[in-house]
């Protein structure tokens, strides 16, 4: 069974990433993003970290929000995935997007602190 204390500090991690990229916070993003991270959007967009925080903080992605349905947590020593659902509200090149999103998050134990190493993103259908 997974340590609860270190579901709690994943957690606290992911809801600060969060906030950042809301904040176009660089310097937090550039902190809790390893050096080789890729993001895939449900749009299937790649992107690796430099792409991403560079579109994250210059307003090409104007996040609004993120609200977390649910985290499932599974830890192996160095190594965290994350099954969730979120909603996202963001802006897109002006275009607003409101929608529900199942991912897989990896998260990998560094000496600087747990960091996201990968995120990839389904797009849930609207009902």
């Amino acid at each position: 069974m997974t340590d609860p204390r270190t579901i709690a500090e994943l957690e606290a991690i992911d809801d600060r990433r969060a906030a950042a990229a809301i904040a176009k916070d660089r310097a937090t993003l550039e902190a809790l993003l390893t050096d080789d991270m890729r993001y895939v959007h449900s749009s299937a967009t790649v992107e690796d970290k430099a792409t991403y925080i560079d579109r994250a903080c210059t307003g090409w992605y104007d996040y609004k929000a993120f609200t977390v349905a649910k985290r499932d947590w599974r830890v192996w020593n160095d190594t965290a995935l994350c099954n969730g659902e979120v909603r996202i509200q963001v802006v897109v090149k002006g275009g607003a997007k409101d929608f529900v999103s199942r991912y897989l998050q990896v998260w990998r134990r560094e000496p600087q602190g747990w960091r996201m190493a990968s995120w990839q993103s389904t797009l849930v259908p609207a009902a």
